[in-house]
């Protein structure tokens, strides 16, 4: 036995093919709804604001009342009532997001006592949400600029980045609670990254194609379950170099993958340019906002 019997861009796919699985495990999300009541109402009250409200409202407005007739200053009734309403839910699912990942969490620590939570209080800083919402901006403005500056690869390389932001967002409760740091999420990640890819490409190919709006109503229905399917999920291994392989004739030629992928790369530069332009312009927060950014840049 000396190197492996599959390539490792074999096992990369089997680990893509892995996340993918894992995203439709919606067997433990219903057993997670049935048992807890606190998922049951957090849900409910999600799916009827995100689904009923938000989306259905954007649907009556798109299909009854989107003529010539029903604009202001050149806009659809859909979008001046849509955005801020999209804007404002933002911050309101958070309520109803940390319930269920909560439940989840508790659930998988309970199946799997090695998986010991740093902190189920997940309240952050101003400087830490104000960071954090920069990086969440600087995701979104990152896979926009792949999509509409590069030709041709553009779209290509903008969906396999919002698979990894959509993974991101939906382990993140996950990793808050194990006490991770930001740079300790985004480079695991990076090291996971093919089975993250594999995680993230259902909700993103449901949401990607569409316009923001309906994106955003997708997202905030579906949001929830990935949160439960993520908590539950066991991502496979960064590194298929180790594996027993044999050896002699008939051994195909390796064709390799890296280990690590610098995904969140672009985004990192970014977040480092809002932080010295805001140094330079100064600001009450800004001293704050650097320290929580070195704090949250270090590797545990």
């Amino acid at each position: 036995m000396a190197t492996s019997t599959q390539s490792p861009l074999a096992q990369h796919w089997g680990y893509y093919l892995n996340g993918v699985e894992q995203a439709f495990n919606w067997p433990k999300t219903f057993i997670l709804f049935y048992s807890s009541s606190t998922v049951q109402k957090s849900l409910f009250k999600s799916l009827f604001l995100n689904g009923v409200v938000f989306f259905g409202g954007l649907l009556i407005l798109e299909t009854f009342y989107n003529g010539p007739e029903h604009r202001i200053l050149g806009c659809s009734y859909a979008n001046i009532t849509g955005f801020p309403m999209y804007i404002a839910l933002l911050g309101i699912n958070g309520k109803f997001f940390t319930p269920i990942a909560e439940k989840a969490f508790e659930k998988q620590a309970k199946a799997h006592p090695r998986t010991t939570p740093g902190s189920t209080n997940i309240v952050q800083s101003m400087a830490s949400m104000i960071y954090t919402t920069i990086f969440y901006i600087n995701c979104g403005i990152f896979a926009a600029v792949l999509r509409s500056l590069i030709p041709h690869a553009g779209p290509f390389l903008s969906f396999f980045m919002n698979c990894a932001i959509m993974a991101y967002y939906a382990f993140e409760y996950k990793w808050l609670y194990m006490g991770w740091t930001l740079e300790h999420r985004l480079t695991y990640l990076e090291e996971h990254w093919a089975y993250f890819l594999g995680f993230g490409t259902p909700i993103t190919a449901l949401t990607f194609f569409l316009t923001t709006l309906h994106s955003g109503a997708i997202f905030g229905i579906l949001y929830p379950f990935y949160v439960i399917m993520a908590t539950m999920a066991t991502p496979k291994p960064a590194t298929p170099y180790g594996q027993p392989l044999t050896s002699g004739k008939g051994t195909p030629t390796d064709l390799s993958a890296p280990n690590k992928v610098p995904i969140f790369f672009g985004v990192r530069k970014m977040n480092d340019l809002v932080i010295s332009l805001a140094k330079m312009m100064g600001g009450v927060q800004v001293d704050s906002i650097v320290a929580e950014k070195q704090k949250m840049m270090k590797m545990d």
